[in-house]
């Protein structure tokens, strides 16, 4: 089976600057009295990082729920 995973799954879909478009996912554990505004900008902030084609892209859509059915 899969490592374990975070108590939440996350995406997000970036155009990046020329046109294409880039969809990441992942899962996070959030600390307690973290924010939607706060993992949003820190899972913004970590795709930069790892991805620096996206550092001026456009958000077009980021969702963020529970990690479980």
């Amino acid at each position: 089976m899969s490592e374990k995973q975070g108590t939440h799954f996350w995406f997000m879909v970036i155009l990046v600057p020329g046109g294409s478009l880039m969809t990441v996912r992942a899962t996070i554990t959030p600390q307690r009295g973290r924010t939607r505004l706060d993992l949003f900008d820190q899972i913004r902030e970590e795709v930069a990082s790892l991805h620096p084609e996206t550092r001026d892209g456009q958000v077009v859509a980021f969702d963020i729920q529970p990690n479980k059915l």
